[in-house]
């Protein structure tokens, strides 16, 4: 295949492995000489050097198929100017446009011979003030809105904090996800949390969240603070006004660790309607003609992962 590099990727040197659009247009690549990529947020240096036990052994840089930067895995970590203030990153991405879309501070490999206990130790704290509250805290990253405003704070999987909601004042993990306003789109509690919703006051938790990327949380509000969705462990009892009853459980599957787990429901509000998804079924119901029972729910907490010697999910 004939490479046909753009403007922006003609000068790149030490390619050792690349990846191409069907257009012929250089897709990723990884390096081993240095080049210097400059953007509106200063210069930067593609890792070329050897990564060692710690960092990943990424492409280097990757790209739009108009040839614009896409992603950019530093050799240094290297200090970047955002609307809020300065980070360092170890890994960068833009919108097509040339303006920042994540940024993370450090993006090491965990793995046998680093542990995510010891990328923790580089990790460090950063002073944040929103509308919803001023804390300190580890991050994974920052991802942001074209225009510069805060999408999502990721944070350390290790980090909670309090934050105001529409909700109430919440515990949460995982992180917080923003509209581009700035109001509350959704949060992870880092336990049980009663919340009041349109069916009765519900115990929001999720014990099964992924706590990587804070764009998806379970407890979910729209512009004006409504609740939208949440996800729970507790049993929700439903009668009709026709007299047909239904209860619903949260439901067993298969574990990584454990040979079972349990499985959230998922509630989801739409003005006098609500849906109840028990991960395999979805019932929706009007709630003006509906009655509504909660029943607190099981909220054991489940073993965390990290005995790999039982676990079945990286076979």
């Amino acid at each position: 295949m004939i490479r046909m590099f753009t403007v922006e990727t003609s000068n790149i040197k030490g390619i050792t492995s690349f990846t191409t659009y069907d257009s012929g247009g250089l897709k990723e690549c990884k390096l081993n000489e240095y080049n210097l990529i400059h953007t509106k947020y200063g210069d930067f240096v593609p890792q070329y050097g050897n990564p060692g036990i710690r960092r990943k052994q990424l492409n280097a840089l990757s790209f739009y198929k108009s040839g614009k930067v896409k992603n950019i895995s530093l050799e240094q970590q290297t200090e970047i100017s955002t609307s809020i203030g300065n980070f360092p990153a170890e890994l960068v991405t833009f919108f097509e446009d040339g303006s920042l879309n994540s940024l993370f501070p450090l993006n090491g490999q965990i793995s046998g011979f680093w542990s995510e206990e010891e990328e923790g130790a580089l990790a460090q704290k950063y002073d944040f003030t929103f509308p919803f509250g001023s804390f300190s805290a580890k991050i994974i990253g920052l991802r942001f809105y074209p225009d510069g405003k805060v999408r999502s704070l990721i944070l350390w999987p290790t980090e909670r904090i309090a934050v105001d909601t529409p909700a109430g004042k919440i515990p949460i993990r995982t992180g917080v996800k923003l509209f581009e306003d700035g109001s509350m789109e959704s949060v992870e509690p880092a336990k049980p949390v009663p919340v009041e919703t349109p069916i009765g006051l519900i115990n929001a938790y999720d014990a099964a969240a992924v706590g990587i990327d804070a764009d998806i949380n379970s407890l979910r509000f729209d512009r004006n603070g409504r609740l939208t969705s949440l996800a729970t462990f507790d049993i929700i009892s439903v009668k009709k006004s026709n007299g047909e009853m239904k209860v619903t459980f949260p439901k067993l599957k298969p574990g990584l660790t454990e040979e079972y787990e349990k499985v959230p429901i998922k509630l989801s509000f739409d003005d006098d309607a609500v849906t109840i998804d028990d991960g395999t079924k979805a019932n929706e119901y009007r709630i003006s003609d509906s009655t509504f029972k909660i029943t607190g729910g099981d909220y054991t907490e489940s073993p965390t992962c990290g005995d790999c010697s039982k676990c079945k999910g990286c076979m």
